[in-house]
């Protein structure tokens, strides 16, 4: 063994180590993408890199369509987006794009990313090795630029929550003012306006959604 530390001790990489490593790494992060083919896969990429050609990210088959969005909300990082792109084949096998779009967390989130387990399962949880396993940041994957890749402690499937809400980003949010969809429009949850805004009162939306209350 002291020999092995010897021969290595001039080698840059074997000085520098894995955290610095990833550090550096994930500040060139700037986005990340996933492709969508219906009925065939979903892939993801966390980033390339443009030297080695090597790519982070998996490829699972046969993903229903009901299960794309909470991949896009688990597997994205904070306050980076991620361009999503759903294509599709037609009888001579030419690829086409049905859309492509965008999407972020919300601004100020901080909750974890995931990756994929040793299985490349796609809901991995601390808990469901039974040898136990290390955290990442204990092994050199520390927080960066709000980056957090790590797994939640309880066990979760398709059918458990977001790990983070996601909002769909147009040019109308480059100034970073999202508006998030309310999905749960029941008259009885909200005020009225008259009622709680102050005249010569700045407000900010955050949330928007409509509903037929009446029928005329």
């Amino acid at each position: 063994m002291n020999a092995t530390k010897d021969l290595l001790s001039g080698c840059t990489t074997f000085r520098c180590s894995f955290e610095s490593q990833w550090e550096q790494r994930a500040k060139g992060i700037t986005s990340m993408v996933a492709v969508y083919f219906p009925k065939k896969f979903f892939a993801y990429c966390h980033w390339w890199n443009s030297v080695t050609s090597k790519k982070c990210g998996y490829i699972w088959k046969r993903v229903p369509a009901k299960l794309v969005p909470l991949l896009l909300a688990n597997y994205s990082f904070n306050d980076h987006p991620i361009h999503f792109i759903e294509v599709s084949m037609d009888s001579n096998e030419r690829l086409s794009y049905n859309s492509v779009k965008k999407y972020q967390r919300h601004p100020g989130c901080t909750a974890i990313t995931l990756v994929p387990a040793g299985g490349k399962g796609m809901f991995p949880s601390r808990n469901a090795c039974p040898y136990g396993v290390y955290k990442f940041s204990e092994v050199g994957i520390v927080e960066v630029d709000n980056i957090k890749i790590a797994w939640p402690k309880r066990a979760h499937d398709q059918q458990s929550i977001p790990l983070a809400e996601i909002v769909e980003l147009n040019a109308e949010d480059e100034d970073g003012i999202y508006i998030s969809k309310i999905k749960i429009r029941n008259v009885s949850s909200y005020k009225a306006a008259y009622t709680t805004l102050e005249p010569n009162t700045q407000y900010t939306v955050v949330a928007a959604g409509y509903a037929t209350y009446r029928q005329t």
